[in-house]
């Protein structure tokens, strides 16, 4: 706004005001004070309240679960501090023994090293996918080599394995 509507806006107020009389000037200031109070409760404290109740009530629940993260912090340090329990060695007849229980018949098992060749003739394939993996959970055997050829017959296969024992932590 510039200098002269400034002007003529405090001109128009205070002529206004003038006009009035002492009554009405009383019941003006009061309106205004209602209004600026109401303004300000309206813009400053009611949210302020609204915001303490809503933190107040939220705390509870916002404690329990720094609680819970501290408690699982402190068991992940325990845990990273365990030894790793040890590998079982791997044998001969322990390979020969896992396979027959999940009805696999090997052909042949050599075991050189930390390498192990395993030779299956007319295999299930689902239950070689099954020995695999209870051999990687449970013996740390992982595949390096693998040669698998299906049979005409569904679920059946010629393998030819070979597989590393994993001696660190999984």
């Amino acid at each position: 706004m510039n200098a002269m509507t400034w002007n003529e806006l405090k001109r128009a107020a205070s002529n206004f005001w003038n006009e009035r009389n002492k009554r009405e000037r009383n019941m003006l200031s009061a309106a205004a004070v209602v209004i600026v109070l109401g303004l300000l409760y309206a813009l400053l404290i009611d949210p302020a309240l609204s915001g303490r109740r809503d933190l107040e009530r939220k705390l509870p629940a916002l404690r329990q679960q720094a609680a819970e993260v501290q408690a699982l912090a402190k068991e992940a340090s325990a845990l990273g501090s365990k030894a790793a329990a040890p590998v079982p060695e791997v044998t001969r007849e322990s390979i020969e023994n896992s396979l027959s229980r999940k009805g696999i018949k090997s052909q042949s098992v050599a075991l050189t090293g930390d390498l192990l060749r395993i030779q299956l003739n007319g295999a299930s394939f689902s239950g070689l996918v099954d020995w695999l993996e209870e051999m990687r959970k449970s013996a740390r055997l992982s595949v390096v080599d693998a040669n698998i050829t299906a049979q005409e017959k569904v679920d059946t296969v010629n393998a030819t394995l070979t597989l590393r024992q994993q001696r660190g932590a999984q």
